[in-house]
């Protein structure tokens, strides 16, 4: 007993600040009351958001031929019809051709289609999908 007598006291544990529910608990099922469509009052405006699932596609855009893409407009896939239109390029060439004095020459740029940008538009609704631009 002279053992007991050194040790220190045994320190009691505190009790749960919440204690839980009584081992022979069961939770009973909450019913409601029916309700009626006659019954309900609505406050304000309510909406219905759908929930869309939005798909993104990349497609790689065409550059100087015609190429295959998915017409925006009237959702078609179609190869696209090209038109030359002068750009930036060409009138870069007409500048420095100029600026050498070189003036019969500076005209060349408007007739040549690979100094151009290129317009890419849809055969079936005639709208513009993408322009080339070569600078």
């Amino acid at each position: 007993d002279i053992m007991e007598k050194d040790r220190p006291p045994a320190m009691a544990m505190p009790a749960p600040p919440y204690p839980g529910p009584p081992l022979d608990y069961q939770p009973q099922p909450v019913v409601y009351p029916p309700v009626h469509t006659a019954e309900l009052q609505f406050q304000g405006p309510c909406f219905v958001v759908p929930t869309v699932n939005q798909v993104v596609v990349v497609q790689q855009l065409p550059t100087d031929v015609p190429g295959q893409m998915m017409c925006p407009h009237c959702s078609k896939s179609v190869v696209t019809t090209t038109h030359h239109k002068n750009g930036m390029l060409t009138w870069l060439i007409c500048g420095v051709l100029g600026v050498f004095l070189c003036w019969p020459c500076c005209l060349i740029p408007f007739c040549v289609e690979s100094c151009k940008d290129v317009e890419h538009s849809c055969p079936s609704c005639h709208n513009v999908l993408h322009i080339y631009k070569r600078m």
